[in-house]
């Protein structure tokens, strides 16, 4: 399967229903530099304060997804539950957690629940989906290839 249609698939899994908090970190410009082709998009976020990673960007995705690697990485257990993904190939178990902050382009939320799943392949660590982006005003700009986070 691939990188988009993963993501895709992952699009239909349940809404967020708490509030996180977001915050401006010092120097943030708002604008973030997106990588792609057009028909997907990629970014550089740091979970956690101390580990980065590359990330598909899908407004599609209720929740953030990090791959078994990067929780091992991060050092996470299970978290607060599992919750049921819809995939294509039927509905699938994944172990949700909590990452203390998720950092894109100096744009910072706190307490953003993810879902550990292997959604995606090297070199992607996994993706930024609603569970980060609702907590801004965002767009994307794809003449500029930019994400737009206020």
């Amino acid at each position: 399967m691939t990188i988009g249609r993963r993501a895709l698939v992952l699009a239909g899994t349940l809404l967020l229903a708490r509030v996180a908090g977001a915050e401006w970190a010092a120097g943030g410009s708002g604008d973030v530099p997106l990588r792609g082709d057009g028909t997907s998009w990629q970014v550089h976020a740091t979970l956690n304060g101390n580990v980065r990673g590359l990330f598909l960007l899908d407004t599609g995705a209720s929740y953030c997804v990090i791959t078994p690697d990067l929780a091992r990485r991060l050092g996470l257990a299970d978290g607060p539950g599992h919750v049921e993904l819809h995939t294509a190939n039927g509905v699938v178990r994944a172990p949700l957690v909590r990452l203390a902050t998720v950092d894109v382009g100096g744009q910072r939320a706190r307490d953003v629940d993810a879902v550990v799943h292997a959604a995606v392949a090297p070199p992607l660590d996994g993706i930024i989906g609603l569970s980060f982006l609702n907590e801004f005003s965002y767009a994307v700009d794809p003449r500029r290839r930019v994400l737009r986070l206020r």
